[in-house]
């Protein structure tokens, strides 16, 4: 039986479990799996591929067995992990179509997990491609955001695409570009905190719809192949010293039994970039600028180990005298998100390098094509600005908007970056809960950076008839 656009809208403001599988048989399989990919590359003549030298367990997701978010707040992270990551002139009404149009394919199944609708079920096969990949974005990032704050409980979380960031000072293309991009994670993770050093996490989201295998009972191998992969991406990276940058790497399946599952492995580690001073040179406020040449063969430098002699590999290498300016450039990166998040256009052009994209933002915008930055609502007393779209469920006509607490866009539409995080850390234990939205009509969804997410159902038009 279908549903209405209103049973639609009220399921997606409902908690609902997602599992966390991250267990030390999951370590292992997904390293049995990987040497039988390095022993068919051997049987082949080809080169060993260099991956995560220390998989495990995440010790936070032994705390965390499962989380409860609704669908709007999956479709919340998916919208704000890809807001920056295509710039072009359609880039407005993208950012919102990315989450948008899975607005029917989340439900609660009847053991109150979170599940895929028979409409996300019987997707066609080159839909299904694409839907594994988006919500394995959305479910992933839900799911690292609550590691890393279980690690890091007092800080804020920015999430970063990170083929954004690594164009202030790399080329991403390999030398045969037909090959693809290089080997990167697919998101860093900042954890930060006024007056501490910012703490940094890579990520790398992937997905399928795959049942769980009968032979295994629990894993699946394409979530076991997934697994293997991100820990060759999350390799591709390097702050600092050698494999001290913690990484974690999810694999969601889409249609396991009970629900859907989140499997994570992770790589120990952290890595604190300098402390900036506001006010101080290397602050968050001042402009950069692109950072060119920085090498990527032989870029990173592996120690010796295991009897093997001490030796270079290609790769993003951010190194020690870089740290302060990769700090700001995440910070500024964040900043830039925040404002296109909220259809800032030039007000997002000031955050970005002109190899990150300034020019695609730094021209007037257009309603029909754009995020145009001229829309409001206000939740429990707060107000937040932001931008707005329309869509349909069969006839009836939903806005969707995306924003941000009015007095945090103000800073950051200012220039004051290293001002907006102070005033965010003393907000955050004001930001409201999707259930306490007061009278909105539709689903919400508030992060502690100061972002909102939201549907409502507008009035039916009444035609005129002659």
């Amino acid at each position: 039986m279908a549903r209405t656009a209103r049973q639609i809208l009220n399921s997606l403001s409902r908690r609902q479990t997602v599992h966390i599988r991250s267990t030390t048989e999951l370590a292992d399989r997904v390293g049995s799996a990987a040497a039988a990919v390095d022993k068919q590359r051997r049987e082949k003549g080809q080169e060993a591929v260099r991956r995560k030298p220390f998989l495990r367990p995440v010790a936070q997701a032994e705390h965390v067995r499962s989380i409860e978010p609704t669908p709007w707040q999956v479709l919340h992270a998916l919208a704000r992990g890809y807001v920056l990551a295509g710039q072009g002139m359609g880039r407005g009404l993208a950012e919102h179509w990315s989450s948008l149009k899975y607005c029917e394919a989340l439900y609660g199944n009847r053991a109150g997990a979170m599940d895929l609708t028979d409409k996300g079920r019987t997707a066609e096969r080159w839909y299904k491609s694409m839907q594994a990949r988006e919500l394995a974005v959305g479910f992933g990032l839900v799911t690292a955001e609550r590691l890393v704050r279980e690690r890091y409980p007092d800080h804020i979380v920015s999430v970063l695409d990170a083929g954004t960031i690594l164009r202030a000072g790399w080329a991403l293309g390999g030398a045969q570009r037909d090959k693809g991009s290089r080997p990167r994670p697919d998101y860093l993770i900042e954890a930060w905190k006024p007056g501490e050093p910012s703490k940094v996490t890579f990520v790398v989201c992937r997905g399928n719809h795959q049942k769980p295998s009968k032979r295994s009972g629990r894993t699946h191998g394409t979530t076991l192949q997934q697994l293997v992969k991100g820990s060759e991406l999350a390799e591709g990276m390097q702050i600092g010293e050698w494999n001290t940058t913690p990484c974690l790497l999810l694999s969601t399946e889409l249609m396991g039994q009970g629900g859907i599952v989140v499997n994570t492995l992770g790589s120990p580690g952290e890595a604190p970039l300098p402390l900036r001073v506001p006010g101080t040179p290397g602050n968050a406020d001042e402009t950069i600028k692109d950072t060119s040449g920085i090498p990527y063969a032989d870029a990173i430098r592996i120690p010796a180990r295991h009897g093997q002699r001490a030796r270079s590999a290609d790769g993003f290498q951010v190194g020690e005298d870089a740290l302060p300016w990769f700090g700001q450039l995440l910070a500024r990166t964040s900043a830039a998100g925040l404002t296109a998040f909220a259809g800032g256009g030039r007000s997002t052009a000031q955050y970005l390098t002109k190899h990150q994209g300034r020019d695609h933002y730094d021209v007037p915008t257009f309603a029909a094509t754009s995020s145009s930055h001229d829309a409001e609502i206000t939740v429990g007393g707060r107000r937040f600005v932001g931008t707005d779209h329309v869509f349909r469920m069969e006839t009836v006509r939903i806005e969707a908007f995306s924003g941000m607490d009015a007095r945090l866009y103000e800073l950051i539409q200012d220039g004051r970056v290293e001002a907006y995080r102070q005033a965010a850390c003393e907000l955050r234990s004001a930001v409201p809960d999707a259930e306490a939205g007061g009278k909105w009509n539709g689903p919400i969804s508030f992060h502690d950076d100061g972002t909102v997410m939201a549907l409502s159902i507008l009035p039916v038009r009444r035609r005129n008839r002659p």
